[in-house]
This record gives C-alpha cells, structure tokens and sequence, in this order.
C-alpha cells in the first residue's frame, strides 16, 4: 500500500512538471513504472494512455490562456501521429535491452537541448515567400515556421513517442521554438496539445499488440490528470528559463539511472 502511495505521488509531480513545460511525461512515467516492477513493454503502454489524460487536462488550461496554435497543430500533427501509431505497433520487434538504449539517447538529447539558452526571436523575413516557410501570425505573435525540417522532425518524434511510450513533447518543444520561433509559453501549449494526438496514436499501435493493462492506466491518469491541472495552471505564471534547466538536470539524473538499469 505503500508503495502505490509513492507511486501515485511521483506521478503527480511528474505531471505537474510535464504539463509546465509542455511535454507528455513519458520520459518519467516510463522510469517510474520500471522501478515499479512493469515490464518495458507495458510500462510504455501504460505511459502513452496517461499522456493523453495529461494533455486533455493541460490543454483545457491552454486553451483558456489563449496559448495553443491549433492551426499549426493540426498542420505538423497528422504524419506524427501516423508515426506514433508505427511506433507502438511494432515496439515488440525491438529487444527491450535496444529500447532502453534508445530511451537513454533521447533524453540525453532533449536535455542538451532544454540547456541550451533559446532566442524567442527570428528574424521573419530572411526566408519570407520561400516554398517550404510559413510565416504565421497568432494573436499579436509572429513567426517563421520552416515546414521542411519540421514535419519530417515531428514524424520522427511521433515515431520515437510510440516506440519508447513518450508523447513527443521533449522533441516538439525545442523544435517548435528553436526552429519554428515559437514564444516558449505559446509552443508549450501547442506541445500539450499535440503529445494528446500523438499518444492516442500510439495507444492504438501498443493495443493492438497486446500490451495494455487497464486497471492501472486508468488509476493513473486520474493522478495524472489532477496533476497536470496544477502544473498548467503554475506554467503560466512561472519563469521558464528556469523550470527548462530543472527539468534538464531530471531528464540528465532519469538518464545515469537507466543507463545504471541498464548494466546491470
């Protein structure tokens, strides 16, 4: 009883966490359930259903604030999605040993990144009527999104959410403000969004191979959501710069310990 009582408290805080800076939480839930005892497989399974949980929460905040670009969601997300479905269908294919080594790089990767100071700003028009840039006006913001690199990186990203049971988040935020431009507040809201679309997908593909365990998903995204609800609501008034270097050194510290599991 124990157990479930710590359990269910880290995943409040992982929401809490997740839904501030606009990703899923795969990248804790996973771990999370592996020290619990989950096999890889479910664990991922299990993770994917609760982000969706986490994004319908999030976003109901978002979408109050005025901080989610549906249009480009709705523009990037599809192939994503598609790719999530992928991803979980076929996970099964790829040694559990291989998957954790893939989960280790992905974190290492995105929290290089969430280090790396981001510049809110572009400049607008240096690639203005070129094919492939869409410059996007949303409220009173402004920006560049450059569809060449971003819809083959965000299917790559919906891609690597089914295979390792993530929403994609840790990827679609940094590309969104450091190649679209994105005002951080504005791609963490699109980001809680879009890993809603791209777990659903994923879900599907670890359904369909058999490795859902609804009891618990269903628990944990009660926790989930209640979770996310906090930390949406905190985002907007917190420092961002900030929470991204916290959130780095977790995503560096879940990294040593698995790379540890590993190992072993």
């Amino acid at each position: 009883m124990t157990e479930l009582v710590f359990m269910y408290l880290a995943f409040f805080i992982a929401a809490s966490i997740s839904s501030m800076i606009g990703i899923g939480g795969g990248v804790l839930y996973v771990p999370i359930l592996l020290a619990f005892g989950f096999p890889f497989y479910q664990a991922a399974a299990i993770s994917i259903f609760i982000i969706m949980a986490l994004s319908i929460s999030a976003s109901l905040v978002y979408y109050r604030a005025q901080l989610i670009d549906w249009k480009l969601a709705l523009i990037i997300e599809p192939l994503t999605a598609i790719m999530s479905l992928v991803g979980g269908y076929y996970s099964s294919l790829i040694q559990v040993k291989e998957l954790k080594i893939l989960f280790i790089l992905v974190l290492i990767v995105s929290g290089y990144f969430m280090m790396k100071p981001i510049k809110e700003t572009q400049d607008k028009f240096i690639n203005q009527g070129k094919w492939g840039y869409w410059l996007r006006k949303f409220g009173e913001e402004e920006y560049l999104v450059n569809l060449l690199f971003g819809i083959p990186l965000s299917a790559l990203a919906g891609l690597m959410a089914g295979l390792l049971g993530v929403g994609g988040g840790i990827i679609k935020v940094p590309l969104m403000v450091l190649l679209f431009g994105l005002p951080m507040k504005i791609a963490v809201g699109t980001s809680c969004f879009m890993v809603g679309i791209t777990a659903l997908f994923g879900f599907w593909g670890h359904f369909f191979a058999g490795h859902f365990e609804i009891k618990m998903a269903l628990i944990l995204a009660l926790v989930v959501f209640t979770g996310a609800q906090a930390g949406s609501r905190i985002s907007i008034k917190v420092d961002k710069i900030l929470l991204k270097k916290i959130y780095a050194i977790f995503l560096f510290l879940i990294s040593a310990w698995m790379i540890i599991n590993v190992v072993k």
